[in-house]
C-alpha cells in the first residue's frame, strides 16, 4: 500500500480543539470593535495560516489605524483592538489605502493623512511580529507636498522592495516609489512621475509583481465625467525604468469605462498580469479580461475577451489567476437592463481565450429579485472560493455567502453562509492562507456605527479553525529522536525525521517509520519491549503505536549521525474527508553492522491531526 493511499483510508476522528474562528455564522469574530465607527478594513494572508488585519478606527478625536496579528486559529496574537500604527490628524472623510504581509512575515501598510497639512499626503508603515514599528514610529514619508494624493496601493517585488503607487490630484500624474527592507527610498522624494495624459488625471492605480524585481501597474486613464477613461498599464524596472514601450500600454481604448469603476489586476507569476473591467455601450454593459504577458504583449485580441456573450449586463468582474492551467477563472455581478434583478455567474477562459463554461457562463447565484453586490474571489486548488453580500435579510441587511467553484464551473457543495447577522456590511475583503483556508473581514453595522468583524471558511465548506497539528510523544525512549518538519496539511508534503541523540548506532542505519490508526495503550506512553531501545545492550523500547492494528513500515533515508535524521516526506491527500483525523507515527533505526550495541533503536513518535 503507498503512503498517500494508507493517509487516505484513515477513518479515526478527534474532536476540534477551541479556537478563536467562530463556528457559528450568527456569531463571527470581532476584530475591532471599539466604540464608534471602524471602517475600511483590509486583510493580508500570512505564510503560516494566519492573517493581518486593518483598520481606521474613529473611537477617540479623529481616525487613527490598527493593526491586528490572528495566527492559523484564528487567535489574535496581539491584545484585543489591535496595535496602534499611527494617529496622526485625518480628514473626516477617507480614502482607500492598502496592506500586505511581505516576505519576512511582518505587515506594511501604506495610507493617507493630513498631519502635514490640509492636503493628503502618503505614508507607509512596517510592523514585526512583535508589534514594533519597524521604519519607526511615524513611519516613511512618500509625499510632502501641495498636492492631495489619494489610494495608495502597495506589492512586493520578487527583490524585496516594497512598491507603493498612487495619484497627485494638481500635477495629474501617479507616483510610484520603492523601499528597500530598511525603509530606504529607491527613488527620489514625492516618487517617481507617471505621466498623465493631457488634462485627464489618471486614476485608481494599481500593481502588482513583474519578474527580476519589476512591477507592473495599472490605473484608469481619466477620473473626470467628461474624460476618456481607458485602461492603461506598464511595467517598470527595479532602477524606475519602462519595459513596456515608451509611456504607457492601452489595455482598454474601445469604449468609456463608468466613471467609479476600478478594474481588477491579478500578477500572472510569471512576470506579466490579468487585467478585469466592465463597461458600457449605451444601458448594455459587458465584461471583458486582458492577459499581458512578461514582454507587454497583449494575449488575447486588443480590448480583451468578453466573460460572456449573452444578453444580461454584467459587472464588477474579480479574476483569480490559475498558473498550472495556465487560465483565468472569472466572476461577475450580473444584471437585467433595468438593473432590478441580480445574480453572480462566473466562466473559465483558457490560454486561447475561449469561454470554457459556455457563452453564458456558469450561473453560481440566479438572477432574482434578491440584491448581491459585486463578488470578491481567491484561489482554491484549480477553482476558486467566491463570496458576495446579499440582501436577503432586508435592504440593507446582508448576509455574506461564500462559493466553492471547482474548476469545471461546478459548486462543491452548497452555498455557505459565512455571516448571518441581520446587519449591514460593507467592504468585504477576502485573503486565501497557503492551505486554501479563505479568510474575510468587513465592517459591520450590528453594533453601532461600524465594527470590524472576520470569518474564515475552510475548503470544505465548514467554519472555524480545523487545523494541522503535529504533537511529539513518548516516555522513555530519548528526547529529540523523533521530530515532523511541516504539518500534516491537506494538498501539502511534511516529513518525519528519526534521529539517535545517544550515538549508539552507526552511520548509514536504516530509518523505518510505521504508521499506525491508534495509539498504544497507556498514550502517550506506551508498550516496553526488551532489546530494542537506542541505549543498547537489550535496553528496552517503547511501542508506542497500537500492535493490535494495522500498520504498515515505510523506508526512509540512512540516518547520517547524530544531529543528521533518517526522514520520510510524506504527502497528504486533498482529500477533505481526511480534516480532523489521526495518525500515530513512529521511527526507528535499524543497525546492520555484527557488532552493533542497539540492532533496534526505537525513537518517540508524533501524533498527526490533519488539516488545513
Amino acid at each position: 500500500m503507498s503512503r498517500s493511499l494508507w493517509l487516505s483510508f484513515l477513518t479515526s476522528s478527534v474532536v476540534a480543539l477551541p479556537a478563536q474562528w467562530s463556528t457559528n455564522p450568527l456569531q463571527n469574530l470581532a476584530i475591532g470593535d471599539r466604540p464608534g465607527d471602524q471602517a475600511v478594513a483590509k486583510i493580508a494572508a500570512t505564510a503560516d495560516g494566519g492573517c493581518y488585519l486593518a483598520w481606521f478606527d474613529n473611537s477617540g478625536t479623529g481616525y487613527a489605524v490598527y493593526l491586528q496579528w490572528l495566527d492559523a486559529a484564528g487567535v489574535e496574537q496581539w491584545p484585543h483592538g489591535g496595535v496602534l500604527v499611527s494617529n496622526q490628524p485625518q480628514n473626516s472623510s477617507l480614502v482607500d489605502w492598502d496592506l500586505l504581509c511581505a516576505a519576512d512575515g511582518s505587515a506594511v501598510v501604506a495610507f493617507t493623512d493630513v498631519r502635514s497639512g490640509p492636503d493628503l499626503d502618503v505614508y507607509t508603515y512596517r510592523v514585526d511580529r512583535s508589534g514594533a514599528m519597524v521604519w519607526g514610529n511615524n513611519g516613511i514619508t512618500l509625499s510632502n507636498n501641495t498636492e492631495d494624493e489619494a489610494n495608495p496601493r502597495l506589492c512586493q517585488a520578487t527583490d524585496g522592495d516594497v512598491v507603493c503607487v498612487w495619484s497627485n490630484s494638481t500635477s495629474r500624474t501617479l507616483r510610484l516609489q520603492r523601499l528597500d527592507a530598511a525603509g530606504n527610498l529607491r527613488f527620489a522624494a514625492n516618487g517617481l512621475v507617471i505621466p498623465g495624459d493631457g488634462t485627464d488625471a489618471p486614476s485608481f492605480a494599481r500593481v502588482v509583481p513583474g519578474d527580476n524585481g519589476s512591477c507592473i501597474v495599472a490605473w484608469v486613464r481619466a477620473l473626470a465625467f467628461s474624460g476618456t477613461r481607458h485602461l492603461h498599464t506598464q511595467k517598470y524596472d527595479a532602477q524606475g525604468q519602462t519595459l513596456w514601450g515608451a509611456q504607457r500600454l492601452a489595455v482598454f481604448d474601445l469604449a468609456i469605462l463608468p466613471i467609479a469603476h476600478q478594474p481588477s489586476l491579478v500578477a500572472d507569476g510569471a512576470g506579466g498580469a490579468i487585467y478585469a473591467w466592465h463597461y458600457a455601450v449605451g444601458n448594455a454593459f459587458s465584461a471583458r479580461v486582458q492577459r499581458v504577458n512578461a514582454a507587454g504583449a497583449e494575449v488575447f485580441a486588443h480590448n480583451g475577451v468578453d466573460v460572456a456573450t449573452h444578453a444580461m449586463g454584467k459587472f464588477d468582474p474579480a479574476v483569480v489567476w490559475q498558473a498550472a492551467t495556465q487560465s483565468i477563472l472569472v466572476f461577475w455581478n450580473e444584471r437585467n437592463a433595468g438593473q432590478s434583478s441580480w445574480g453572480v455567474s462566473g466562466n473559465r477562459i483558457d490560454a486561447a481565450g475561449n469561454l470554457q463554461w459556455g457563452a453564458s457562463g456558469a450561473v453560481l447565484l440566479p438572477v432574482n429579485s434578491v440584491n448581491k453586490l459585486s463578488p470578491f474571489a481567491v484561489p482554491l486548488r484549480d477553482g476558486a472560493h467566491v463570496f458576495v453580500l446579499e440582501t436577503s435579510l432586508g435592504p440593507i441587511q446582508h448576509k455574506v455567502l461564500a462559493m466553492r467553484v471547482l474548476g469545471n464551473g461546478a459548486l462543491a457543495g452548497p452555498v455557505v453562509e459565512a455571516s448571518q447577522v441581520v446587519s449591514e456590511k460593507l467592504r468585504v475583503q477576502a485573503a486565501v492562507s497557503p492551505s486554501g483556508v479563505a479568510m474575510l473581514c468587513w465592517s459591520d453595522r450590528r453594533v453601532d456605527s461600524g465594527d470590524v468583524y472576520a470569518q474564515n471558511v475552510n475548503p470544505d465548506g465548514s467554519l472555524g479553525a480545523r487545523l494541522a497539528q503535529a504533537q511529539v510523544y513518548g516516555c522513555s525512549n530519548p528526547a529529540g529522536s523523533f521530530a515532523v518538519t511541516g504539518l500534516p496539511q491537506l494538498g501539502a508534503t511534511f516529513t518525519l525525521g528519526v534521529d539517535n541523540p545517544l550515538g549508539t548506532q552507526a552511520v548509514g542505519s536504516l530509518s523505518v517509520f510505521v504508521l499506525a490508526a491508534a495509539p498504544a495503550a497507556g498514550f502517550p506512553c506506551g508498550l516496553a519491549l526488551p532489546g530494542f531501545g537506542m541505549a543498547g545492550n537489550g535496553a528496552p523500547g517503547e511501542v508506542l503505536f497500537d500492535p493490535a492494528l494495522p500498520a504498515p513500515a515505510f523506508a526512509g533515508t540512512a540516518w547520517g549521525g547524530v544531529g543528521q535524521p533518517g526522514v520520510l516526506p510524506l504527502t497528504v491527500p486533498l482529500s477533505p474527508s481526511l480534516v480532523g483525523r489521526e495518525l500515530f507515527a513512529q521511527g526507528a533505526l535499524l543497525d546492520p553492522t555484527p557488532v552493533a550495541i542497539a540492532p533496534v533503536g526505537l525513537s518517540r513518535a508524533a501524533r498527526l491531526r490533519f488539516g488545513y
